[in-house]
C-alpha cells in the first residue's frame, strides 16, 4: 500500500505510471474538520477508475486534521460518530471504494477507550459494504497524544490491518540530527508492536522521505532545524554538492554532510538499499505488508525494489540469500 497525498486538488491521472507490485492506493481524500463530524471530501471518480484499471485496490484514508480538540469532540458524541458513520458509508458507495483507512494522529490520551469504541461501531458498517478497514499507529513510545493514545491490542481485535507509521525517529522539531528511521530502531519497536498485534494484521510503514538537518553554532551552543525532502530533492543535492557518501552501518543508510557557510548540513538518506533493508522485516516476522508514505516522495527505482523485495521473493530466506545476509 501508498498512501497518495491529496492537497487541494487530485493528480492529474494523465501523467500517472503503471506502478509493478502496488496493491493498494490510500488517497488522503476525507478529513473530520469539526466537532460537529463534519466529513470534507476531496474523492475524484476519475481517480478510482485510474486506480481500478490498473489493479490498485482504493482505501480512502479519513482523518482527525491531527486536531486534539476536534476529536475529542466528535468522538465523545453518539449521535456525531453517528453522523460520520453514515458519511463515509455513503461516500465508500459513491465513489467505488474497496476500502476505508482511519489516520487519526494527536488525540487526547483520555479519548483512547473512545477511539476504540469509534472503530468497533465503525468497522462492522464497513464491512458490511465489503470493505477492507485499516487504522493508522505510531510505535509505543511515552507520547500521551501521539502513541500512548492507541489501545492497539484492542484496535487489532477489531480492523483487518494496523499501519504502523514506522518513521519520525528524529522529527521536525527534534532537538538533535538523526535518521527518520533507522534499521535497529525500527526492528526493535516492530518487535513490541508485535507483542500486542498479530503479525498478519501488520503494515510496515515506509518512509519515502528523510531530513535534511542544519547544525549552526549560535552564541557557544548548536542551533538545529530540519526540513523533511523527497528522494529526488535528496538525489539533487548530492548532484550539485557532490559530499562524500558513506554507508552508515548502524543505521542502515548512506550517510552525507557538507558545509554550507558555516552551516553544517546533515541527511542520513533514504534509498533503495535503505528501504531494501526494511523490506527484510516484513519477510522475517511474516508481516501482511508494507505501507509507505507517500507515494510522489519516491525516487523512481524504489517501486523496482519493492516489487523485487516484496513479490519476487516470497520468504526471508530468499531475502537474505539474494543480499547475501545469513537468515537467522
Amino acid at each position: 500500500m501508498t498512501w497518495e497525498y491529496v492537497g487541494s486538488k487530485n493528480p492529474d491521472i494523465s501523467g500517472l505510471k503503471s506502478i509493478n507490485g502496488l496493491d493498494v492506493v490510500s488517497p488522503t481524500w476525507f478529513n473530520i474538520v469539526d466537532k460537529q463530524g463534519t466529513v470534507v471530501n476531496k474523492a475524484d471518480n476519475g481517480y478510482v477508475k485510474w486506480a481500478h484499471n490498473n489493479g490498485y485496490k482504493v482505501w480512502a484514508l479519513v482523518g482527525n486534521g491531527s486536531d486534539p480538540e476536534v476529536t475529542h469532540g466528535f468522538l465523545n458524541n453518539t449521535d456525531t460518530r453517528e453522523k460520520i458513520y453514515q458519511q463515509l458509508l455513503i461516500y465508500a458507495e459513491l465513489y467505488g471504494l474497496d476500502g476505508i483507512n482511519i489516520d487519526f494522529e494527536n488525540i487526547y490520551l483520555k479519548d483512547k477507550d473512545m477511539l476504540t469504541q469509534f472503530m468497533r461501531e465503525l468497522t462492522p458498517l464497513l464491512k458490511e459494504q465489503g470493505l477492507v478497514v485499516s487504522i493508522d499507529v505510531t510505535f509505543r513510545s511515552a507520547s500521551e497524544n501521539w502513541s500512548m493514545c492507541y489501545d492497539r491490542e484492542a484496535l487489532a481485535g477489531i480492523v483487518d490491518y494496523i499501519a504502523v507509521m514506522a518513521y519520525d525517529q528524529h522529527w521536525a522539531a527534534s532537538p538533535v540530527a538523526g535518521s527518520v528511521a533507522e534499521f535497529g530502531w525500527v526492528e526493535s519497536n516492530l518487535k513490541r508492536i508485535l507483542e500486542q498485534v498479530p503479525n498478519e494484521k501488520v503494515l510496515l510503514g515506509l518512509p519515502f522521505y528523510t531530513r535534511v538537518w542544519k547544525e549552526e553554532t549560535v552564541n557557544g551552543k548548536v542551533k538545529v532545524s530540519s526540513s523533511a525532502v523527497s528522494m529526488g530533492s535528496v538525489e539533487k543535492i548530492l548532484s550539485e554538492r557532490k559530499p562524500e557518501v558513506v554507508w552508515d552501518e548502524e543505521s542502515g543508510q548512506h550517510y552525507v554532510e557538507y558545509k554550507v557557510g558555516k552551516v553544517t548540513h546533515k541527511i542520513w538518506i533514504e534509498d533503495e538499499k535503505s528501504i531494501n533493508l526494511k523490506t527484510s522485516l516484513v519477510h522475517k516476522y511474516d508481516l501482511a505488508g508494507a505501507a509507505s508514505w507517500r507515494k510522489g516522495f519516491e525516487s523512481e527505482d524504489i517501486w523496482v525494489v519493492l516489487q523485487d523485495s516484496l513479490k519476487v521473493k516470497q520468504n526471508y530466506t530468499q531475502w537474505a540469500n539474494a543480499n547475501s545476509v545469513a537468515a537467522d
